[in-house]
């Protein structure tokens, strides 16, 4: 498991599944050369997702991706973590992932619990989704550390604090490390990350497979030219609520695309998009009419 790892984004139309467009995207991802995809996490919206939404999803990457596909499990309920645990092993997932347990926050012994109780149900590797800006809780080097030396079976981590401090000292652990900040993604492969798993990939995944290819090649300044690319686009949205703003990405730059799945989130307005647009034309990009 290394490269590029798409954090999937999952369009809905009037609150149901926009399958088309889902579809649609999957396959153009794949054809740009991502190397896999994580379905439910942040991007994803995979909170708001119910067990038939996650179900129809992967059965849509089953039919129309040969790619790897790491699946986040976390719900707030067991038993649905259970029964998505059992999806992405009918489906073909090459791991699980999970962030820690949310809104109680836990201390070392409960979050020790929870990782060995879905290490208990599963046989496939398990990544820590570390994302403590919205978790409230910060799986550091040394906390990640103590979990494996306490017998938890952690094969990775995805971490979106964006420290790169942080990173390489999850690298030291020996573990798979993926950045799951879009702005240092060159960076984070120079200490030792073995990928990304990306939101931005959605929406610029050539762009980001070029990048990659430099970092490997030694081309570290035309990666570095690509990268400030991917973190300028990215900044235009980072005042939006929720994640879609990398919905309207998609639609600006790609193709027709859905929005979020209320009402938990909202989707952008039309004077935001128009902002947006203009944007990115003023970087630059070829935007959609």
């Amino acid at each position: 498991m290394e490269g590029i790892f798409v954090a999937l984004a999952i369009p809905f139309k009037n609150n149901r599944l926009d399958t088309d467009s889902l579809i649609t995207h999957v396959e153009s991802l794949s054809k740009a050369g991502v190397d896999g995809f994580y379905p439910f996490g942040t991007t994803s919206q995979g909170l708001h997702l119910n067990i038939n939404e996650r179900r129809e999803v992967l059965e849509i990457l089953s039919k129309h991706t040969n790619k790897q596909v790491i699946v986040h499990v976390y719900s707030p309920y067991w038993d649905e973590v259970v029964e998505t645990v059992r999806l992405a092993e009918r489906y073909g997932a090459v791991a699980v992932a999970s962030i820690p347990p949310i809104y109680y926050r836990p201390d070392y012994e409960a979050l020790k619990l929870y990782y060995m109780k879905l290490m208990e149900i599963t046989k496939l590797p398990i990544f820590i989704y570390n994302i403590p800006q919205n978790t409230g809780f910060n799986v550091t080097p040394e906390i990640l550390s103590r979990l494996i030396s306490d017998g938890v079976r952690i094969a990775g981590i995805k971490d979106s604090t964006g420290d790169l401090t942080q990173i390489m000292g999850h690298v030291r652990t020996g573990v798979t490390v993926f950045n799951g900040a879009d702005s240092i993604i060159v960076p984070s492969l120079l200490v030792g990350a073995r990928g990304c798993i990306s939101a931005m990939a959605n929406v610029m995944p050539e762009v980001m497979r070029e990048m990659v290819s430099d970092v490997k090649a030694g081309r570290i300044r035309s990666a570095m030219e690509k990268q400030d690319l991917i973190a300028r686009v990215r900044a235009l949205i980072k005042d939006f609520p929720g994640v879609d703003g990398y919905y309207k990405l998609v639609h600006l730059l790609r193709y027709d695309f859905g929005t979020v799945k209320g009402p938990y989130m909202r989707p952008l307005t039309n004077e935001e998009v128009n902002k947006l647009r203009e944007e990115l034309i003023r970087l630059g990009l070829k935007v959609r009419a």
